[in-house]
């Protein structure tokens, strides 16, 4: 199962909440269900082939998430962000990275060095969206908990939650993934050179490249 909704026959297929959530994610993230579009449990459940509860569970599961908003007495639909809301949290999100990678930076273990190197030898080998959008953030998660600053990593986890919908969206944009790559691996290796600078000055600049294709790409002329 890719994900896509496109598949007409899909209904005719046992799924579980996993699946079903998967697939309703990914439609989101790549623009197939369209932001404000009501989300109507009747019609999930008959497209699906699954009973209400499972689809309510796993939209509830979204809005965790912050891929639908749940509006009592009108239902779910996709969740909307403004173009300023993007480009804020990431401007945000770039200071606050960069300041938690350079603190990182200055003790970082050789320990810590072979967990980053796992985490990213996993997002190397994936070519699966979701699951490198996962790996992803638990990268950027680690690197801010490595920095020790419970402040810091309290804004970021506020900031990340903000853009858990439209940051996984990101990895729907052409290329993207491979940039993403090769910029953690040379934030990677700035932190293993002990270089903190540096390796803030990088971090800025993946999260800022992010943000800007990312807008470009939900902004560009149909």
């Amino acid at each position: 199962m890719n994900g896509s909704m496109k598949d007409n026959d899909r209904s005719t297929n046992a799924v579980g909440l996993k699946e079903v959530t998967d697939a309703l994610r990914s439609a989101i993230a790549s623009g197939e269900r369209k932001p404000g579009q009501r989300l109507i449990e009747l019609h999930l459940c008959e497209f699906f082939g699954v009973k209400r509860g499972m689809i309510r569970e796993a939209l509830q599961k979204l809005a965790h998430e912050g891929f639908v908003r749940i509006t009592r007495n009108v239902g779910a639909s996709v969740e909307e962000f403004s173009r300023g809301d993007i480009e804020q949290v990431y401007d945000l999100l770039s200071v606050l990275e960069g300041v938690a990678v350079r603190l990182a930076t200055t003790f970082v273990t050789d320990s810590q060095i072979l967990t980053m190197e796992e985490f990213l030898k996993r997002m190397e080998e994936t070519d699966k969206q979701d699951v490198f959008s996962r790996y992803n953030e638990e990268f950027h998660v680690l690197l801010c908990v490595l920095s020790e600053n419970k402040r810091l990593i309290s804004l970021t986890d506020n900031l990340r939650l903000s853009r858990r919908f439209f940051g996984y969206q990101s990895f729907f944009v052409p290329g993207q993934t491979a940039i993403s790559k090769d910029e953690h691996g040379r934030i990677f290796q700035a932190i293993k050179d002990r270089e903190p600078l540096k390796a803030e000055q990088l971090m800025r600049d993946h999260l800022i490249n992010a943000k800007n294709m990312l807008v470009k790409w939900l902004y560009r002329p149909l």
